[in-house]
């Protein structure tokens, strides 16, 4: 089969910052045409990493949908369950930036009910004295940010999209706004002038205005653009699971501390009952906890990478005592977890975001490290600004049905708004990397001093929240 359709928009990927830019087009733009191309279509039950089998735990607390329907790739909607199938349980933390445009393309209103508040931040280093502790009162804020399962984010993204897509096709005077192409994958492409064309596996041929790359950290498409990337490896490796604990003293110890202008106990003690993300500096890398309910937690937990497989092989309690010894008490006692997933972290970036008639969003253009929980979160705004350049060249268009969004003033202004932004928190998580990497008691007191420092001089704690609620200001 060989047959030849026509887009404004081609997305490749149909993962979560795939499906974002749908939604960001349709709210913005809902005149434009959009495809979108995803590679997986059957579900793979045992592709769920987080299964808990203690009876302790709720069916349904760790578990992906299982009743998943295969799509036609030509149906104007895809089905909630079959999409869900590509996401999993692994969480993602959702910053205060983030949070404002979710809300403003309508899409955190689907997601709410299943993320969980983060209102205290603890950021320690194992075995030091330094500590900070920021709460979100302090910045007149219900919470700093939210923590949501991929598959419940996938699930709402999925929701919102359908939704946009029925109210636009419930008037007439619009065209279909996404097709999807699914199970289908980029076998070629040639850029021209004025468009793209796009080959598909099956042979389909696709024309666009614009091909948007939105397939994850190993895009075969960036690398039929031949565009170059840097990377540096960390030596570390992250491993992936979620934890039950239980409260004891030390918690209350260790959360109830106040900080410098921080003088009624009485109306932060509320924010420590099961909303506190911890970040914990070691010398073998960072460990984070972000929680997911009141007892429970995501937890990334950086290692040397000739530790990584002796970590993996062990029993579920051996794992709970060896991660207890690395963290500490701080969140509590660690009784139960869940399989776990293990990958190795390092800086990447694309040398160039865009291409002729192509540009890069996510973990396509970039990949840091998790420490501080800001990579999805930077892929959001790479969205966030693509949408908002190709908004620009339709409004600015004399006839909108003729305007050239994937034109190179209208590339290079995102490549442009980007930049700094991406080296801003690529650096800025580099740098707590390596600096809270190094041994030996010079570099451990330079790094209590500033976390003390954080910890009383207003300013500088906030020009480090600013940098974890991915926002330019604080209300």
């Amino acid at each position: 089969m060989n047959k030849m359709s026509e887009f404004d928009v081609i997305i490749s990927g149909g993962g979560l910052s795939g499906l974002l830019t749908a939604i960001g087009l349709i709210n913005e733009t809902p005149e434009l045409s959009i495809a979108i191309i995803e590679p997986v279509s059957q579900p793979s039950l045992d592709a769920v990493p987080n299964d808990f089998k203690s009876s302790d735990f709720k069916s349904n607390d760790f578990k992906s949908d299982t009743a998943a329907q295969e799509l036609n790739q030509h149906s104007n909607q895809i089905s909630e369950q079959s999409q869900t199938v590509n996401f999993d349980d692994r969480c993602l933390a959702l910053s205060y930036g983030s949070l404002q445009l979710l809300n403003h393309w309508q899409v955190w209103e689907s997601l709410k009910p299943s993320a969980w508040p983060i209102k205290t931040i603890v950021t320690s280093d194992r075995g030091h004295l330094g500590k900070t502790i920021m709460r979100s009162h302090q910045y007149n804020l219900n919470a700093m940010g939210y923590v949501a399962a991929m598959k419940n984010m996938g699930r709402a993204f999925t929701t919102t999209l359908n939704e946009l897509q029925a109210a636009l096709q419930s008037n007439e005077s619009n065209k279909q706004q996404v097709t999807w192409y699914k199970p289908n994958t980029i076998k070629q492409l040639s850029q021209y002038p004025d468009h793209i064309k796009v080959v598909l596996d099956d042979e389909q041929t696709l024309h666009g205005k614009l091909l948007v790359v939105a397939e994850g950290g190993m895009s075969p498409t960036r690398q039929k653009l031949n565009i170059s990337t840097s990377t540096e490896a960390y030596q570390q490796n992250a491993i992936i699971a979620n934890i039950k604990v239980t409260k004891n003293n030390k918690v209350n110890s260790v959360l109830a501390s106040k900080d410098s202008g921080d003088s009624n106990t009485k109306d932060t003690q509320p924010q420590l009952d099961g909303h506190t993300a911890f970040e914990r500096f070691t010398t073998s890398g960072p460990i984070a906890f972000l929680p997911i309910n009141k007892d429970e937690y995501s937890v990334v937990w950086c290692v040397k990478p000739e530790d990584v497989d002796n970590i993996m092989a062990l029993q579920e309690s051996e794992f709970c005592q060896q991660l207890q010894n690395a963290f500490g008490q701080a969140a509590g006692i660690i009784t139960k977890t869940s399989k776990r997933e293990s990958y190795p972290l390092g800086l990447t970036k694309a040398q160039s975001i865009i291409s002729d008639r192509v540009a890069l969003v996510g973990n396509s253009a970039h990949t840091i490290h998790p420490i501080a929980g800001q990579g999805f979160n930077l892929g959001l705004r790479d969205v966030a600004s693509l949408v908002k350049q190709i908004k620009v060249a339709v409004d600015s268009s004399v006839n909108k049905s003729q305007n050239d969004i994937g034109s190179f003033a209208t590339l290079n202004n995102y490549q442009a708004a980007r930049q700094h932004d991406i080296n801003r928190i690529a650096g800025f998580t580099d740098l707590l990397v390596r600096m809270f990497g190094l041994e030996g008691r010079l570099p451990a007191l330079t790094r209590t001093l500033g976390l003390l420092a954080l910890q009383k001089v207003s300013s500088l704690q906030q020009w480090f929240a600013l940098h974890f609620m991915s926002s330019k200001t604080l209300k």
